[in-house]
């Protein structure tokens, strides 16, 4: 059959990493749209990651996509709060399931990583005492 086009994976996950100073302060806690003049960003929110995807990502990007899923959890509930201060409904509330749905497969992956680490035998070490023998 023809391959399907999956969607693009969720926006505010795929950006790198920040490097530049962290906000300070309640602005680390909304969204970056109204913090700044930016035009807003009229499309459509992207997918939750897939197991599979984490499963290639080394330990040092899991911790970074964890902070950033953390931080993004913080926003929308922020948002949410907002929302329900205002009688308002959140433009797209399935990207609350889909940072969920992110951060429960990292823990799975990193739940798998530790399994097979336990589970895998430690290499027997030669005996050093085979070596003292001989030097007599």
């Amino acid at each position: 059959g023809a391959a399907v086009a999956r969607p693009p994976v969720f926006a505010p996950i795929a950006r790198a990493i920040r490097t530049t100073p962290p906000l300070r302060g309640l602005e680390e806690f909304y969204d970056a749209r109204h913090r700044s003049k930016a035009p807003e960003w009229t499309g459509p929110p992207g997918r939750a990651w897939e197991a599979a995807e984490l499963r290639r990502k080394s330990f040092e990007d899991l911790h970074a996509l964890w902070y950033v899923l953390y931080k993004e959890k913080n926003v929308l509930l922020t948002e949410a709060a907002r929302a329900r201060r205002n009688t308002m409904r959140l433009k797209y509330p399935q990207r609350k399931a889909a940072v969920r749905k992110s951060m429960a497969r990292i823990k799975q992956v990193l739940a798998e990583r530790r399994k097979t680490y336990r589970e895998t035998p430690v290499p027997e070490l030669p005996d050093d005492d085979d070596d003292d023998d001989d030097a007599r």
